[in-house]
């Protein structure tokens, strides 16, 4: 597994705003399939984690509340049963050393007001059932909470974890950007504040870090064409103040991508749901695409 802690004296970005950024590239990429014989279970996946060798995921809004793990073959191997939780609208899984985090802040509507992060502690994974605490917060900056269904900008479907915070990055329905926010990973009521906004040109539906926490990868897609961004290079916790590659990964068609991880290998990987394609996962070739577009 992977852990790292930094010692931050203080967040670059303080106030909301464009990050100023030129250094961006694009690229047209192929990821490699690795399997579209997904269980049934998860035709719905919205997330994914690497944990104890096996890929676990989430299915989103109205499914069962379960964590389900399947290995890098793609056959089902866990499922263990949230017992103190429904799922409103699960959308992506984060990790620590001691929690895995559920986030539970699908707002397609733009209207909910009980957005939450679940934990569960990793200790109590043996059993076939888990208890959770939970995080709950707000945004600060959100003022209208009418229904504005696929309208909005204040979806959130992508975060992961950091240090002794949650980082979290919306996916904007209308202007196709995302703004950043942070909060503590524990127990607690937050008003969050955004930190920056990107111009990411997609709505991003999976976030992670790798192991040394020198690259963050962003996925999602725009009228169901999926893209990724490597964000490398970058100063403290500013993700987007470094290098920024854009993938165009149109081999994928109109798959809905939604999850994305790193191994302790270093690995990376994306997975879809299903959609008119069957729910499939893919591995990304992430150092070589770093390495052949410097």
């Amino acid at each position: 597994m992977r852990y790292f802690t930094y010692t931050i004296l203080g967040i670059l970005i303080s106030t909301l705003g464009m990050a100023q950024n030129t250094n961006v590239k694009t690229v047209v990429y192929s990821p490699l399939l690795i399997s579209d014989q997904l269980p049934k279970s998860v035709n719905e996946q919205s997330a994914m984690l690497w944990h104890n060798n096996l890929f676990w995921v989430i299915n989103d809004s109205d499914c069962k509340p379960e964590l389900i793990a399947y290995n890098p073959k793609g056959q089902l191997e866990e499922t263990i049963l949230i017992n103190n939780a429904s799922n409103k609208d699960w959308e992506d899984l984060a990790e620590d050393e001691d929690y895995i985090y559920i986030g539970d802040f699908g707002n397609n509507r733009g209207s909910r007001k009980d957005l939450r992060v679940l934990r569960v502690l990793k200790s109590d994974m043996k059993n076939k059932e888990v208890t959770i605490d939970s995080i709950t917060f707000t945004w600060a900056d959100q003022k209208n909470f009418r229904n504005r269904n696929m309208k909005n900008n204040f979806d959130c479907e992508a975060f992961f974890a950091c240090g002794d915070s949650l980082y979290l990055f919306t996916k904007n329905w209308i202007n196709k950007k995302t703004r950043l926010y942070s909060m503590p990973k524990t127990p607690g009521n937050y008003k969050l504040k955004p930190i920056t906004e990107f111009n990411t040109s997609f709505m991003v539906t999976g976030a992670d870090i790798s192991a040394d926490g020198k690259t963050v990868a962003l996925v999602g897609y725009k009228n169901y064409h999926t893209y990724m961004m490597l964000l490398t290079n970058f100063e403290g916790m500013n993700f987007f103040s470094g290098n920024v590659l854009r993938l165009d990964i149109e081999s994928l068609g109109r798959a809905q991508t939604e999850g994305i991880v790193f191994t302790d290998k270093n690995e990376l990987y994306i997975n879809t749901e299903e959609t008119r394609l069957s729910q499939a996962f893919y591995r990304v070739d992430w150092m070589k695409i770093l390495t052949n577009t410097k």
